[in-house]
């Protein structure tokens, strides 16, 4: 039996998706966060607004937020799976129709090619008629950049492909974020096994938004905890070091 057939994602649509998180400076929106199938996180600090990953529905789950897409200062890409950069085409079409003029960041691990395919692709399409810039930055682990007051460090994590009834896949560039304002952090990790940079990334974090694919461990083959996905009594475990913790990214539950 194959590794992924044991750990089987199974989806149920009925679980809590969406969450919110007031903090003193920052201010967090998770509109939508579904194991394959979507995953969104909106950060904003004063008049900044970031958006972690862009899964397939973000314009309407932003939008249904009260979140204006278009205001949005920079985009940051944890890892080209399809549940987390499936809607970067769609944003990018909303701001383009709605005529954004200011420079957009797109951040990305370096390597990540479905993202870095699909912004060039856009550009390619519409190479006349987008009133905006792209600029598509590919990170390297560790690396810190400036979103106006924000300061976003990228954290690499482990995370490998997997496909239901095959085994698992080669490891993909994969970075979770810690994104800072003032004195307050909030940590996302996006998909990660369980590995040491994760829990750098989240430790003192404000809030920590982890990942937590499965329901437990119990029966689960160690190499989808250490290089596919967080089961939620690991998950729950690492964020204790943060002072507050949502999972996110769930499968099925009972």
């Amino acid at each position: 039996m194959s590794y992924l057939a044991r750990g089987r994602i199974q989806l149920n649509w009925h679980t809590d998706i969406s969450h919110s998180w007031q903090g003193r400076r920052l201010r967090v929106k998770i509109p939508f966060s579904r194991a394959g199938v979507a995953h969104h996180v909106w950060i904003g600090g004063g008049d900044i607004s970031v958006l972690i990953d862009a899964g397939d529905g973000v314009l309407r789950d932003l939008l249904e937020r009260d979140i204006p897409p278009e205001e949005i200062d920079a985009v940051f890409i944890t890892h080209g799976h399809f549940d987390h950069m499936g809607g970067v085409h769609s944003l990018l079409g909303f701001m383009r129709m709605v005529g954004r003029e200011t420079t957009l960041p797109v951040y990305v691990p370096a390597g990540c090619r479905e993202v870095i395919e699909c912004v060039e692709s856009f550009v390619k399409c519409y190479a006349d008629t987008v009133p905006f810039k792209i600029d598509l930055v590919e990170l390297a682990p560790n690396q810190r950049v400036s979103v106006c007051e924000l300061s976003v460090v990228s954290y690499p994590v482990v995370h490998c492909g997997s496909i239901v009834g095959s085994e698992v896949l080669d490891p993909i560039p994969a970075f979770g974020y810690r994104i800072t304002l003032g004195d307050e952090t909030v940590a996302v990790t996006g998909d990660t096994g369980d590995c040491e940079s994760l829990r750098a990334l989240v430790k003192d974090a404000d809030l920590a938004i982890i990942e937590a694919t499965y329901l437990n461990s119990h029966g689960k083959d160690r190499r989808l905890l250490e290089a596919v996905h967080l089961s939620e009594d690991i998950a729950g475990k690492i964020g204790e070091s943060a002072k507050e913790c949502i999972l996110v990214h769930k499968a099925r539950r009972p």
